[in-house]
């Protein structure tokens, strides 16, 4: 007879893992095909990255589905499937290294377009992949251990693995953010689409490096369980999410930042006229990046090298 709540730490738990998958991926499906139909005029390497990257996301997507209905569907009757590591779930530990590295890669990239520091952008590189790489050999010894009894054996690398890609997203985004910070300027457009690069990068730091520590505190202390999946199977998609949303708001930023350029420049000329009427007269002085100063062209030209709103049918590039 089977207990109350036996399935609760490992059906339960993959069940769980797959929901928020599920429902994270639905915003990336969305987010490519907002990225696909915008036809951002991105170089092709860019284009091919995050295609791989939602090819990744599909094929973990789909075999999640199928290690879920390996254990509730198909194995109902022999709970002991349970104790043993079926192919899909070193699967998907393999794809979320991968998804993880080529995120952070790009990110790191971005860094290294702004400060000109290669050796730190370098070491970075190199610990992001060497973290991948943990998380590669994890998943394969634990597809030859097949024995779920016998996670505990790999706590090691799933701490070199995901502490190390945490504190990668952490410091990833702690620098991009304060590099941007020192970037602002006197041009209101400028600090405007700063702001929100600050905090898009803040945000997709601390979503995922939060999800990994929590993969990690629910694998080391439960390894016998699949309650880490949780956090695990989601893990993938938000690096994703990450690089799709940084992509695709570029235009929507563009747009934002003109339109309250627009608001500011209305309102100065109802004031001005408003003025007149009352006998005041105001002086206004208009800086356009023409009449900037050397400090901020060089503000502008480094903004661009992080971020260039590519629209339709223009020569603009990511670069």
């Amino acid at each position: 007879m089977v207990k109350m709540g036996a399935f609760n730490l490992t059906v339960g738990a993959v069940l769980l893992g797959l929901s928020f998958n599920m429902y994270l991926y639905g915003f990336v499906s969305y987010q490519y095909v907002a990225y696909k139909t915008k036809k951002f005029n991105d170089p092709i390497w860019l284009r091919t990255l995050v295609a791989v990257l939602f090819v990744i996301d599909t094929a973990q997507t789909a075999v999640e589905l199928y290690v879920v209905w390996e254990f509730a569907v198909e194995n109902y009757t022999q709970p002991r499937i349970l104790d043993k590591i079926i192919w899909g779930m070193p699967f998907c530990s393999v794809a979320t290294a991968i998804s993880a590295s080529i995120v952070q890669a790009f990110l790191i990239s971005r860094l290294c377009q702004l400060t000109k520091q290669y050796w730190l952008c370098g070491i970075l590189i190199l610990v992001a992949f060497g973290a991948a790489l943990c998380g590669i050999i994890n998943s394969v010894q634990a597809y030859i251990l097949t024995d779920v009894k016998k996670l505990a054996t790999l706590i090691p690398l799933a701490i070199a693995w995901l502490a190390v890609e945490s504190g990668i997203d952490i410091v990833t985004a702690g620098i991009l953010s304060g590099v941007l910070w020192r970037r602002k300027s006197r041009f209101a457009r400028v600090n405007d689409i700063l702001n929100r690069c600050i905090r898009t990068t803040i945000q997709s730091g601390l979503f995922s490096s939060v999800c990994a520590i929590l993969n990690l505190v629910t694998f080391v202390l439960w390894p016998e369980t699949y309650l880490s999946a949780v956090f695990h199977w989601p893990l993938g998609r938000i690096h994703s999410n990450s690089l799709l949303h940084t992509l695709v708001s570029r235009k929507e930023v563009d747009q934002t930042s003109n339109r309250t350029a627009e608001t500011r420049n209305s309102e100065l000329n109802s004031l001005s006229m408003s003025s007149r009427f009352n006998g005041i007269h105001i002086h206004r002085e208009t800086v356009t990046e023409s009449t900037a100063t050397f400090g901020d062209k060089k503000q502008i030209q480094s903004l661009d090298q992080y971020i260039v709103f590519s629209r339709p049918h223009r020569n603009a590039t990511f670069v």
